[in-house]
């Protein structure tokens, strides 16, 4: 049977063409090649006059007046709901703009892949714009294929026919086009008109913890704002009877040989315990890294390069694929599977959605703003776009902001929503905080001996803990 369950589209997609030499796909190449200079949905079709392949019918520019016309798919002449351009009458009343509705060139061809139970033997590509995106057309017999996540053999070949159709970030990053997303990635940063040529993201107001400072618009802007940035935003419960997100887990750690990480990971491992305790696992190698600071003036390890390699070698394991969520874990830090699925269950995260997990109650300046590294939880949907879009946060984000600060801000800019599970964790160092019950985390267990004492209380074994440290 077929995978068909699709991530909720949380973000404006264009559909990214498949590789050239795929079967098939060197007509749908020429096509997308050709169109390069027409406009997308809803940016301003009014010099080029011509509209990218989307929709099921393609799109038309319809011309609202001589500065403004809009790639739609019909347009009704007159007012359109939530019209923002117009005048002041001389009672001060405010008089929306008309659409004319004239049309400018012709019309655009259709979205060039199908939709999610659609019949992809033809096009052997899934629309993003559809619904689509992280699916492949997966051949069920000669008469029939269909998009979807994953395929099992059985009733169906599951012969992929063309690509899988990428997540799209949806929005432009740092000093990039936003023309057609009308949508920045940063925080901070604004879609402004450059010049008739030109729409591009560029910083406006500069956020830290504690502080929000205005930037101006480069002079020799138009200046015009035609959209925001990206934020952090919360996702809520999912409605009585909808339908809600699995608990399994996908765990990994990253330890450093020739290290005291080496005692904790082998501990975990005999225990099976912490991330040997999850449906699968992966263990990696890490390596040294230099020191930097957070904007509180903490010192922090500066790791974001070490696990931005470790991610790459997580994501090439595929594991992530066969499970609802993916766990980071730190070597020092006791991981309870068990009590996490039972946290995720309590949370009723909505199925499908790319989600993190704001994982501890602290103080936003120490806590990380909710979201600090030792355990972190993602939805495979979020680590999915992640896989999709992680050059861009990687040059767009730098890699000064420590692990934690890297990971929460590139889920944020790609659209991520958060979930806040403020008992997974709070930092203590004394084993004896292990005898909390409502928490599926405890970090930092620096030693072995603290580490098992830890794993101990959680099951009802006592221990003497003097000053933080376990008497064993």
């Amino acid at each position: 049977a077929v995978g068909v369950g699709a991530a909720a589209a949380l973000v404006r997609a264009a559909h990214v063409a498949p590789n050239k030499g795929t079967e098939g796909n060197a007509e749908l190449v020429t096509t997308l090649a050709a169109e390069t200079s027409c406009s997308g949905l809803g940016s301003n079709c009014a010099s080029t006059k011509c509209c990218k392949s989307g929709g099921k019918n393609g799109f038309q520019c319809y011309a609202k007046n001589e500065n403004w016309a809009e790639c739609l798919e019909t347009c009704e002449p007159g007012v359109h709901e939530g019209e923002k351009e117009g005048t002041y009458n001389a009672a001060g009343q405010f008089v929306p703009a008309k659409w004319s509705c004239a049309e400018l060139g012709a019309r655009g061809d259709p979205d060039p892949c199908s939709a999610p139970g659609e019949d992809c033997r033809q096009t052997k590509c899934c629309s993003s714009a559809q619904g689509g995106n992280g699916m492949t057309c997966f051949e069920k017999n000669e008469n029939w294929a269909s998009c979807a996540a994953s395929c099992e053999e059985g009733d169906w070949s599951c012969k992929a026919l063309g690509n899988r159709t990428p997540y799209a970030a949806g929005c432009g990053w740092a000093g990039k086009s936003c023309a057609d997303t009308h949508l920045c990635c940063n925080v901070g940063f604004s879609c402004v008109v450059k010049d008739a040529s030109w729409t591009a993201c560029t910083q406006t107001k500069k956020k830290s913890t504690w502080a929000s400072v205005n930037i101006p618009i480069p002079a020799g802007w138009d200046g015009t704002i035609v959209g925001g940035g990206r934020d952090e935003y919360q996702i809520q419960p999912a409605a009585e009877g909808a339908k809600v997100m699995g608990t399994s887990l996908y765990c990994f750690m990253a330890f450093l040989p020739d290290s005291y990480e080496v005692g904790l990971h082998d501990v975990a491992k005999q225990n099976k315990a912490s991330i040997y305790a999850c449906d699968s696992y992966d263990v990696f190698h890490s390596w040294k890294s230099a020191k930097a600071g957070w904007d509180t003036g903490e010192a922090t390890l500066s790791n974001t390069d070490v696990f931005i390699n470790v991610w790459d070698n997580m994501l090439n394991s595929g594991k992530f694929l066969t499970a609802d969520w993916t766990v980071k874990v730190d070597a020092d830090a006791v991981l309870l599977p068990d009590r996490l699925k039972s946290h995720i269950a309590g949370l009723r995260p909505p199925a499908g959605m790319p989600i993190y997990l704001k994982n501890n109650a602290m103080d936003p300046g120490l806590g990380n703003n909710g979201f600090l590294g030792a355990i972190e939880v993602f939805s495979k949907q979020a680590v999915e776009i992640y896989r999709d879009n992680k050059e861009g946060c990687h040059v767009s984000l730098g890699i000064n902001a420590g692990e934690d600060g890297y990971f929460k801000g590139c889920m944020d800019a790609l659209g991520v929503g958060f979930m806040v599970d403020a008992q997974l964790f709070n930092p203590d160092r004394s084993p004896g905080a292990c005898n909390l019950g409502q928490r599926a985390g405890f970090h930092p267990l620096k030693t072995v001996n603290n580490w098992k004492c830890c794993l101990d209380i959680t099951k009802g074994i006592k221990h003497n803990v003097v000053y933080g440290e376990c008497q064993m």
